[in-house]
């Protein structure tokens, strides 16, 4: 079966998050004609190879803050979406939501469409945190979200958390891990802070008004979540990712096998196997039908991606089924070679399909792996 993603970017928010580089607004004049827009971009592509007959696996609201839309809208982009393409018997829906629009209506609301499952922009349960951040929402919203999601018909969620943040220590992080073993998500999105031009953050770092931990209280704090997460039962199956049995993020992990995935709306991006081409970051111009840059992807742009999603993962690299078919002999070589090498330094690891980065390196793997790229020139 030809099975495929497709993710909706709805570009909304309640307000700015003050680290936050996504696109997003705040202002909701284009909702009706940008909503439109999104239908008829997934009749488009529904149409196109190599999407025309594909089966969604999995089906994606991201953002901006999708709970932000009504229901009914929100259950509209689903029904249009299964008009087109065949869903799977077991596809995960998910939709991204903040505490402060969760409400025990709401979650009935979307289980009753179809939403199998929710990631939580929980971030902190600290009010300090949530308010340097700018967040909608309060830690009281976080744990009383996290109390109706129990209660409540949707069994099947993850939570954002973030590490990191300015003022913290290693003991205040480990506080918030304990707070959040109360709850025990299903999925645990953790994220190291990281500072974006032209945020807030960028701009209150550069005054002096604020400062990041060291990296060494960051790296020790990444693993006290690495040790937590162990104690209590997940799996650290990606770099930020934490899942209980069964419980993997089937969205995300096919991003990192490699395989074509659909994007629809602003500033959202597809990949059809060869080429991959990505959407105006901006509601007006995308809803008026704005030209969609292309880009064709070589036989290198292709390994080096392959790489660098790979290897993010406990899986790692797999020689059989993530080198390109068309990638030439010198050229693996050169990989060969570089492989070899970074094991020797004990930067990574074989396994029986394979090489990984060791689990204790993750904090080092975009240096780890930019090692590994190859240049058009290699030979």
């Amino acid at each position: 079966m030809n099975t495929s993603t497709l993710y909706l970017h709805i570009p909304y928010c309640r307000q700015a998050c003050h680290y936050c580089d996504f696109h997003f607004s705040t202002q909701r004049s284009t909702e009706s004609a940008l909503l439109e827009a999104m239908r008829n971009e997934i009749t488009l592509r529904a149409n196109q190879t190599p999407w025309s007959g594909t089966t969604l696996s999995s089906l994606y609201f991201g953002g901006g803050t999708p709970s932000f839309l009504d229901t009914a809208e929100i259950a509209r982009l689903i029904a249009h979406a299964k008009s087109l393409f065949s869903f799977s018997s077991t596809i995960e829906i998910t939709l991204e939501a903040n505490p402060d629009d969760i409400t025990p209506e709401k979650l009935e609301a979307w289980h009753s469409m179809g939403i199998t499952r929710l990631s939580v922009g929980l971030q902190s349960f600290d009010d300090h945190d949530l308010r340097s951040m700018n967040r909608a929402h309060n830690a009281a919203h976080s744990v009383q979200c996290l109390k109706w999601i129990a209660e409540g018909p949707i069994e099947n969620y993850s939570v954002d958390f973030m590490y990191g943040m300015p003022g913290s220590s290693v003991e205040s992080w480990k506080d918030q891990l304990d707070q959040l073993a109360t709850y025990l998500p299903p999925h645990l999105s953790c994220y190291a802070l990281t500072v974006e031009e032209k945020t807030v953050l960028h701009h209150q770092i550069n005054s002096g008004e604020t400062s990041q931990p060291s990296d060494e209280i960051i790296v020790a704090q990444f693993e006290a979540l690495r040790a937590w997460a162990g104690l209590h039962g997940y799996t650290h199956y990606e770099l930020s990712n934490f899942a209980l049995p069964n419980k993997h993020s089937r969205h995300n992990s096919h991003y990192w096998s490699g395989r074509p995935y659909l994007g629809v709306g602003p500033g959202a991006h597809s990949f059809d196997g060869a080429q991959r081409w990505w959407n105006v970051s901006n509601n007006t111009l995308y809803a008026q039908g704005a030209e969609v840059p292309c880009e064709k992807l070589t036989v290198v742009d292709l390994l080096n991606e392959r790489l660098m999603v790979r290897l993010r993962t406990s899986e790692g690299f797999r020689w059989e089924t993530d080198v390109p078919n068309t990638l030439g002999g010198p050229e693996f070589e050169v990989l060969q070679r570089s492989v070899a090498r970074a094991t020797s330094k004990g930067r990574l690891q074989k396994t029986s399909n394979g090489f990984v980065i060791p689990p204790e390196q993750w904090m080092q793997s975009d240096a780890i792996i930019a090692e590994l790229f190859l240049s058009p020139l290699d030979h």
